[in-house]
């Protein structure tokens, strides 16, 4: 039985010789499925009552597998295509976005199904947004342009939810042109979207030591070579933290050089961790690791920074 079960199997051309391939593309039932399998399971660690942050989460995964059965259609695939990966002017690409009628749709069935779960300030405020395309263009344009304090972090984590499930499957369906376009193999953003990573992941079974960074918007994973910096490059001053001993399946990457960091996920310790929930799970880690005067390198929409 594989242990990445929302990954596509790898593809063995020669015998014998592992092939490292430069993207894997999700598989978003999967990713879902475990996604919202944590975040209960946190949840229930925690001890959480009815309207507690990891049940909203839950709630919020599971709207995004409900959407996942609703595929794009061709012209929004292409329209998402055309959104440059980075360094866009946000007024161009507030005007790209608008002619995206997927992730309005998307915004506004999101904010309908987790209604239930949010506090009534909250549901009154989604609404509202829901209402105003032009200004929830404007956000979205702002935490695509990496302006994330210029939204409300109650409106953000959902509006980018949206925007998310539209462009992984935007990524999903488009994975033949991708693949022609052969993106750059040492990227630092997701060469499919231009989005940070979430963490660094070390995969087991068929790409057993592998890393691979996961993008917090398309989901997509590429491959970085390990013992170097992902922010800078750099190999001398990197250090790996942790609670527990070197076989800890959650640990954090720091670079002496940049003063960054980003969480690492030990795949091949256990293969059920989710970058998404199991960072949100582990914010101690990351305080600890702050307090030694590093700054963190890559980005967990489910709490954007300040």
């Amino acid at each position: 039985m594989r242990s990445e079960t929302d990954i596509v199997p790898l593809d063995k051309r020669t015998p014998g010789v592992q092939a490292i391939e430069p993207l894997i593309f999700p598989v978003l039932d999967a990713v879902y499925t475990r996604r919202e399998k944590r975040l209960r399971l946190l949840a229930e660690q925690l001890g959480e009552t009815e309207g507690g942050y990891f049940k909203f989460l839950s709630c919020l995964v599971e709207a995004q597998q409900i959407l996942k059965h609703m595929p794009l259609g061709a012209a929004d695939v292409s329209a998402i295509r055309a959104v440059p990966k980075q360094g866009c002017d946000q007024d161009h690409l507030e005007k790209l976005l608008l002619e995206i009628p997927s992730w309005q749709q998307a915004f506004l069935f999101l904010v309908q199904q987790v209604g239930c779960v949010v506090p009534e300030t909250t549901r009154t405020m989604l609404g509202k947004c829901g209402q105003d395309i032009p200004a929830l263009t404007k956000q979205a344009a702002s935490l695509l342009c990496g302006e994330y304090a210029q939204v409300d972090a109650g409106l953000a984590v959902v509006l980018w939810a949206a925007l998310s499930v539209c462009w992984a499957q935007a990524v999903e369906q488009d994975q033949e042109h991708i693949q022609q376009a052969q993106p750059a193999g040492e990227a630092r953003l997701c060469p499919c979207c231009g989005a940070q990573p979430v963490a660094s992941l070390v995969l087991g079974g068929d790409r057993e030591g592998l890393r691979y960074l996961q993008c917090s918007l398309c989901e997509t994973r590429w491959h970085r070579v390990r013992g170097i910096c992902v922010e800078c490059g750099a190999s001398a001053h990197l250090e790996h933290w942790t609670f527990e001993d070197l076989k800890a399946p959650l640990q954090a990457e720091s670079c002496g050089d940049c003063k960054t960091y980003l969480k690492v996920f030990r795949l091949d310790y256990d293969p059920e961790l989710d970058a998404l929930a199991d960072d949100l799970g582990s914010f101690a880690l990351d305080t600890a690791v702050v307090q030694q005067g590093f700054v963190r390198a890559g980005l967990n929409p489910f709490s954007f920074p300040g």
